[in-house]
């Protein structure tokens, strides 16, 4: 038991790049199921429940998250590397699990486009995360993390418990230089060593040799984020009002306006 434990904990079972793998497909197969079933479920049920479901999702997110890393602190690691967020994902991990716990309204906007959008990004090219063959607590940290940061918004988009207008995607934008000036600056100053995996110096699969990186993601921001936002009015118009009824749909333009 210990031996199992210590494997699923730090050392791993068979370490090794297992993209494609078992573990993989059915984590996907979870993520597209959640992302139907939970506002089919939801959807017009109002949003105390859609509250208290998804802060049952956050509350484990969270502990995973934070377990994974106080066992790493304990064997030895860098406390500030390791509890501070500073990676943009780790950064959507802890403060929508936070936001929504707590209900925090500040912030959100942001923490939710860029966690659906990074989360999408991070299955779609899943860097590091199935690095083993079984379940480790790291993978299963990786995957529960990214899985949280897709399904939390997308249910709070699709029930209509959440609504995206254009005239706030400014706080989007400010946001990313917000995470922009954490990594780049703050980290810089608590950290001995300095790591960028996504702003300046990264080598993810969609990086162009001799082109900054903080460019490339500048201009999928400006392509993505307004696509998130057009994609919520037509299905805001088109299905949403359907779906919740004629007196609902009248609160909700009123909630909109």
């Amino acid at each position: 038991m210990i031996t199992f434990l210590k494997k699923f904990l730090f050392e791993g079972f068979v370490p090794g790049d297992f993209t494609g793998g078992t573990i993989h497909t059915i984590s996907l197969v979870l993520l597209i199921a959640s992302c139907i079933v939970f506002p089919a479920f939801l959807i017009g049920k109002g949003e105390k429940k859609v509250h208290r479901w998804m802060k049952g999702i956050a509350l484990s997110m969270l502990v995973v998250y934070f377990a994974r890393r106080g066992i790493d602190i304990i064997r030895g690691a860098n406390w500030i590397e390791r509890l501070w967020p500073f990676y943009l994902c780790n950064v959507n991990t802890v403060f929508i699990g936070l936001c929504v716990l707590f209900d925090w309204k500040r912030g959100r906007e942001f923490l939710f486009v860029t966690g659906l959008i990074g989360g999408l990004f991070t299955f779609a090219i899943p860097q590091g995360i199935y690095s083993d063959r079984f379940l480790t607590l790291a993978v299963l940290d990786s995957i529960y993390s990214h899985y949280g940061i897709i399904v939390i918004p997308v249910v709070y988009f699709a029930t209509g418990t959440m609504n995206l207008r254009f005239s706030n995607i400014w706080k989007v934008f400010a946001g990313m230089l917000l995470a922009l000036f954490n990594v780049e600056v703050l980290q810089r100053l608590l950290l001995t060593e300095y790591h960028d995996y996504l702003f300046l110096h990264s080598d993810l699969p969609f990086t162009i040799p001799g082109v900054p990186q903080f460019f490339i993601l500048a201009g999928l921001c400006f392509i993505l984020f307004p696509f998130i936002y057009m994609l919520w009015q037509i299905y805001e118009k088109t299905v949403l009002r359907s779906l919740l009824g004629k007196s609902q749909s009248n609160l909700l333009e009123q909630e909109t306006a």
